[in-house]
């Protein structure tokens, strides 16, 4: 890539700068493991890997920022890599305007940089990758802790939140009376709820997914193949019933392992996270949260992020503090289209 002044240039990596962008990595997990996030690994021998596997890739990459989804770009001042960012492109709906997403990862520039443009900069080439490969506009998507400064610095790029995270500990969760796994018979209620999302996601001007679209049979017969799947298997589809039975919210479990140079551990999320609006939704998000905490629990996690919440102050995301979560992330977005 051109470089972006004559003291800084933007590019894919190259074998060489591994070391270098491992010490980033090391930087960016210090902080977070600050802001109360992930632990991040001490120990020089993981960085080493890190660095060995990183030069791997770029070698695999051979200059270009892009290997299959996933981009990877540095800035380079001086001859020095002094920051970088990772992005994940991928695609949440079919409707022609839906516009492709680049979710931003590990965006760091080293401690004495930051005064000079190139977190702006590693932004903006993200971007322009992420038009190039979407062959149209894209939304740049980044999860920002709360207690992390970098609020002031998105929202002057340009970025709007619209979704929070809250996060709760599994311990001592226990199996609620009024949720369970889904199965196909609730296919019906279940796509119900996803319009009901997708109707949400369109008023908080989320723009990495569809607008609510109409429940036909092609959609509920893939949806109940889905559901027909082995109840022990994550994810996992989870619906929370009121006291007649019926179904009135649902959610999505997912739990994975986070690698090094994070430390080995179990991370789990409660996503897609939707409450039929007619109804009550302490008790529904009680029994959602308590299913889903048990069930992380099982396979490991110690806590459970909440995420798709609305925004704070509002029912949905103040029932999960009340239930004992705690604020945890948000979400924040900006469109961005190809250059003319």
């Amino acid at each position: 890539m051109a470089p972006v002044s004559s003291r800084l240039q933007i590019r894919g990596p190259l074998p060489g700068d591994g070391t270098s962008v491992a010490g980033l990595w090391r930087e960016l997990w210090d902080a977070h493991e600050a802001w109360g996030g992930y632990v991040g690994a001490k120990d020089e021998d993981t960085y080493a890997a890190v660095a060995v596997r990183l030069d791997s890739d770029a070698q695999a990459r051979r200059g270009s920022p892009v290997m299959g989804r996933h981009v990877h770009l540095v800035a380079v001042a001086e001859g020095r890599v002094v920051g970088q960012v990772e992005g994940w492109i991928d695609r949440y709906g079919v409707a022609p305007t839906t516009p492709t997403t680049c979710e931003v990862r590990s965006l760091i520039v080293t401690a004495n940089a930051r005064v000079g443009g190139v977190g702006r900069a590693l932004l903006h080439a993200l971007g322009e990758v992420a038009t190039a490969v979407a062959q149209g506009p894209a939304a740049l998507a980044a999860e920002v802790l709360e207690p992390n400064p970098a609020h002031a610095f998105y929202e002057k790029l340009g970025f709007r939140p619209v979704a929070w995270t809250t996060r709760i500990d599994t311990r001592n969760a226990r199996w609620p009376e009024h949720a369970r796994v889904a199965g196909p018979r609730d296919a019906q209620a279940v796509a119900a709820l996803d319009v009901a999302l997708l109707a949400r996601r369109r008023l908080a001007h989320d723009p990495r997914f569809d607008p609510p679209r109409s429940i036909d049979a092609t959609m509920l017969g893939a949806l109940s193949a889905h559901l027909a799947r082995s109840p022990g298997e994550i994810p996992a589809e989870l619906v929370a019933v009121d006291a007649t039975g019926t179904v009135r919210a649902s959610a999505t479990l997912l739990v994975m392992h986070l690698d090094p140079p994070f430390v080995p551990v179990e991370r789990s999320a409660l996503g897609r996270v939707s409450v039929d609006p007619a109804a009550d939704p302490a008790p529904l998000l009680r029994a959602l949260i308590e299913l889903g905490s048990h069930l992380a629990r099982q396979h490991g996690a110690r806590s459970l992020e909440i995420t798709d919440l609305t925004w704070p102050r509002s029912p949905l995301h103040d029932r999960t503090i009340e239930l004992g979560a705690v604020p945890w992330s948000r979400i924040v977005t900006k469109v961005v289209r190809p250059q003319r």
